[in-house]
């Protein structure tokens, strides 16, 4: 089955459980979603880079629990290895300029790339974006992950919205990881485990993973109304 792995699950304020930030990692090929302030630190401890040739990372949006420490990766992915980072952001003049600002240069370091379509054959997918709902001030994105065999897999970003006809996805066999909150108030950037309820039905609740998690009670109550935590690996 076609999976993502976490570095963290936490949401931005929920420092005890890290930034929320997924991998995939194939044929010398690490596939990385965000990069926020915790993640650099994490993919050091953990050696990710090993035996890792080509590196591609993927945004959701600009804040800083989501791209706090991608300048450091691209850096050190650099430097120590002489890795280009390939970052995937559908507006490429911000996360540039971003980069650019913290020292990097284009061309060098790291290439920026439109997430349009894009293809990733050496981990057998395509990425397809989607404009979804979370900031007044910045856009966000979600991502399907669609694979040449098995399973596709939707990555909701961060979200008070759910952005697609989830049923028909399910009914497939495919995957969703989902922005998940105990906070449900008017006006919520973040979707809550009660609308999550309503969203999804019980009988598939079991191929939703959720993430960007806050509250001490959080997975308790997630996997009581039948979903799923990611687990940090």
């Amino acid at each position: 089955m076609n999976k993502l792995y976490f570095l963290g699950r936490g949401s931005g304020y929920n420092t005890k459980e890290g930034n929320t930030s997924a991998y995939l990692k194939k044929n010398e090929t690490l596939l990385l979603i965000d990069c926020g302030e915790s993640v650099f630190k994490t993919i050091v401890e953990k050696n990710l880079i090993a035996r890792v040739k080509y590196i591609h990372v993927l945004i959701t949006h600009m804040h800083s629990d989501h791209v706090g420490s991608l300048a450091s990766f691209i850096g050190f992915c650099y430097w120590k290895y002489k890795i280009v980072t390939n970052v995937y952001f559908y507006e490429k003049d911000k996360v540039r300029s971003f980069l650019e600002l913290l020292g990097l240069i284009e061309d060098e370091s790291f290439m920026i790339m439109d997430t349009k379509n894009r293809k990733i054959d050496s981990l057998d997918l395509e990425i397809f974006p989607s404009l979804t709902k979370h900031s007044k001030t910045i856009n966000t994105y979600s991502y399907t992950l669609k694979f040449y065999e098995g399973n596709d897999i939707f990555y909701s970003g961060d979200t008070y919205e759910t952005n697609f006809d989830v049923i028909p996805f399910l009914k497939l066999g495919n995957i969703i990881y989902h922005d998940t909150c105990l906070k449900d108030f008017k006006g919520n950037v973040h979707t809550s485990l009660r609308v999550l309820s309503e969203i999804i039905p019980k009988k598939y609740r079991k191929q939703v993973y959720c993430i960007h998690i806050d509250g001490e009670n959080f997975v308790e109550k997630a996997e009581k109304q039948g979903f799923n935590v990611v687990n940090v690996i």
